[in-house]
C-alpha cells in the first residue's frame, strides 16, 4: 500500500466518525424502531455513498461543482427529505402513547429503513462534491486514476459500514435498557427536530 493511500486512512476515519445527518438516522431508527432497522438504515446510507464514489471516479460530481443551478436543485431535494423525515419523527412521538412496544411492533420493515438512509445520503451533494475535491489529493499523477478512486472509495466505503453498525449493534443492546413510551418519544421528538435543523441548514447553506 503506497504512502497517499495510508494518509487517506486516517482522514477517511475521522470523516466517518464525525457525526451528521447520516448518523443521527440510524441512531434514532435503532434506538426508536429496531435493530434490524437500524442495520438497513446503514446499508441504505452505503449504498448512497457508493453512489456518490462512483460518480466522483467517473467524473460526474464535475457536473454539480460547475452547476449551480444543479446544485441547488439536488441540495434543495436533500434538505426538503431530511425535513420531512423530522416532521415524521415529530408526528410519530405525539400519536404513539403506548408505554412498551416489542421490536416486532417498532420495525418499519427493510424497504423503509433502507430508502430513508439511501436518499438522506445521495441527496445530499456536498458528499458528491467533498469526493471530488478529496480524492484527487491522495492520487499520483501517475497512477490509474480510476482504479486508486475506486480503492480510495473502497476504503471509505469499509469505514463507514464498520463504524455506522457498531453503533447501530451498541445502541440495539442499549434499547432493552432504556426502552419504553417515554423514552421513545422524547427521542423521536428530539430527532424531529434535529433533522428539521440539518434540513434547514442544508437549504440555507451557500454553495
Amino acid at each position: 500500500m503506497d504512502g497517499l493511500t495510508l494518509a487517506f486512512i486516517p482522514v477517511a476515519a475521522i470523516l466517518t466518525i464525525t457525526p451528521g445527518s447520516d448518523t443521527m438516522l440510524v441512531v434514532n431508527n435503532s434506538l426508536t424502531r429496531s435493530t434490524k432497522d437500524g442495520l438497513c438504515t446503514v446499508a441504505g446510507v452505503n449504498a448512497g455513498l457508493l453512489i456518490h464514489a462512483l460518480a466522483s471516479a467517473l467524473g460526474l460530481s464535475v457536473i454539480l461543482m460547475n452547476s449551480a443551478t444543479a446544485f441547488e436543485m439536488v441540495k434543495m431535494a436533500g434538505a426538503l427529505y431530511i425535513i420531512f423525515l423530522g416532521i415524521q419523527s415529530l408526528r410519530s412521538s405525539r400519536k404513539n402513547d403506548l408505554t412498551e412496544q416489542t421490536e416486532k411492533i417498532c420495525s418499519k420493515g427493510i424497504t423503509t429503513s433502507l430508502r430513508e438512509g439511501f436518499l438522506t445520503n445521495v441527496l445530499n451533494p456536498k458528499v458528491a462534491v467533498f469526493y471530488l475535491a478529496l480524492l484527487p489529493q491522495f492520487i499520483s499523477p501517475t497512477e490509474d486514476i480510476l482504479r486508486k478512486s475506486l480503492l480510495l472509495m473502497t476504503i471509505h466505503f469499509s469505514m463507514g459500514i464498520i463504524w455506522l453498525s457498531f453503533v447501530s449493534l451498541t445502541l440495539g443492546k442499549m434499547r432493552h435498557f432504556i426502552s419504553g413510551g417515554k423514552f421513545k418519544k422524547r427521542l423521536e421528538m428530539i430527532s424531529g427536530f434535529v433533522f428539521i435543523g440539518l434540513g434547514l441548514k442544508i437549504a440555507l447553506s451557500k454553495h
